[in-house]
């Protein structure tokens, strides 16, 4: 297909066809509503350009059901969203676009780029099979390739991956974003424990997750390929590597400083201004959920900002952020604190 095959469409007449394309699961026709809730408009107006798609032989409207694809609207689709796409993989990997950016500004690319500017666009790229946020990008000739996803629970020690979708609530993907983990970049597991996961993000930056949380991250995986992949580590050198990356993180203790002292108290013994790293975290239920969503996992570094007159509650700083904990719920951490 050619970019001529579009000429005789209108840019609206496209994004209705692109966004069916997104929102048709199962072969199970759109509803209208559906749509009119998308692009913010009345159903009568959808109605009127399903219509009018359907006159054109891209789409089969069925009353009280919804819109389809046909072959024609499909290959069309498909046309349209290989250059979108390809678009947001550039404009998040090589200029450092967020992705709700990004996918704006693919919008109004995607109408206005060649065939041959998508031919080396992808050529640039590397032939990527798939957007930051992990849909298939459509091959030259519409085919979509078949990309595997997994939790990152399901990964092992040293295995390399692409972050392709978070399921996670709005308070949890505003900390993973700050940690550095954002949909397309690329993430490897340090040390895998029986409480959660260490994981080395953007930029060589370490984020702990609980299992919780690292059940509802999805990634792709790289060409290493699974086969290839070092096995996971046994307990004991995760122990080791966690040890390792605590040390790394707070740049303290070596071999020749012989007078450092290392204490372990809980969170709630810390005077203000004092620094320490969790190693970890009691309690249980909700409360001990809670303090791991909120950042409190080992190998965090923490600070005690303020105390409140009685001792409670206590202020403090973990991953720049300034949170509070009831003195009850800062005894059940534990840090390891440097002197």
């Amino acid at each position: 297909m050619s970019e001529n095959s579009l000429a005789s469409l209108t840019e609206s007449m496209q994004m209705y066809i692109v966004t069916i394309a997104r929102l048709w699961k199962d072969n199970q026709p759109v509803p209208l509503s559906k749509l009119a809730e998308f692009f913010s408009i009345s159903p009568v107006s959808v109605n009127e350009m399903c219509r009018k798609l359907q006159e054109n032989g891209l789409v089969q409207y069925q009353p009280y059901k919804g819109a389809s694809l046909t072959p024609e609207g499909e290959e069309k689709a498909s046309y349209i969203l290989r250059r979108h796409r390809l678009w947001e993989v550039f404009l998040v990997a090589k200029l450092g676009f967020d992705f709700d950016e990004a996918h704006q500004i693919a919008c109004q690319l995607e109408h206005t780029t060649s065939d041959e500017l998508a031919d080396r666009l992808d050529m640039f790229l590397g032939y990527p099979s798939e957007n930051p946020q992990g849909d298939a990008i459509p091959k030259k000739s519409g085919a979509l390739p078949v990309i595997e996803t997994i939790p990152l629970t399901a990964m092992a020690v040293g295995q390399k991956a692409t972050l392709s979708r978070m399921e996670v609530n709005d308070t949890v993907l505003q900390f993973l974003q700050q940690s550095g983990l954002r949909i397309g970049s690329q993430v490897s597991p340090e040390v895998i424990m029986e409480e959660g996961i260490l994981l080395r993000a953007h930029a060589g930056q370490m984020v702990s997750l609980t299992v919780e949380i690292a059940n509802q991250i999805f990634v792709s995986l790289t060409q290493t390929g699974i086969d290839s992949l070092p096995s996971r580590k046994t307990n004991e050198e995760a122990g080791a590597k966690q040890e390792e990356v605590s040390m790394m993180n707070n740049s303290q203790t070596t071999q020749e400083q012989t007078t450092t002292a290392v204490h372990k108290m809980p969170l709630s013994k810390m005077r203000v201004g004092q620094q320490g790293v969790v190693v970890s975290v009691k309690g249980k239920g909700q409360v001990r959920q809670r303090m791991m969503d909120m950042g409190v996992v080992p190998g965090s570094d923490v600070r005690v900002i303020r105390v409140a007159p009685l001792g409670d509650p206590i202020e403090f700083s973990v991953r720049g952020y300034n949170l509070s904990l009831r003195k009850s719920e800062a005894e059940e951490v534990i840090v390891e604190v440097i002197e």
